[in-house]
């Protein structure tokens, strides 16, 4: 993902009719945590079978997946 100068409003143009859901989801996939957490769990799901988004994941990150992160 390329870093762009957080400061700029205009970075920040395209998130100005987001619902509460898409700017939650934009929170998330810029924290290097979730992203690495979402990762380890696609790629046990896809070797165990398991649904990504357990409950311990929804209590540390507050979001929850129907699919793959």
């Amino acid at each position: 993902m390329s870093r762009s100068d957080w400061t700029d409003p205009a970075e920040y143009e395209h998130m100005r009719g987001y619902e509460a859901d898409e700017f939650a989801a934009e929170y998330l996939i810029r924290n290097d945590d979730f992203v690495a957490e979402c990762d380890q769990l696609a790629s046990s799901a896809m070797t165990s079978g398991s649904l990504a988004g357990s409950p311990d994941f929804a209590a540390r990150w507050g979001a929850r997946f129907h699919n793959l992160c």
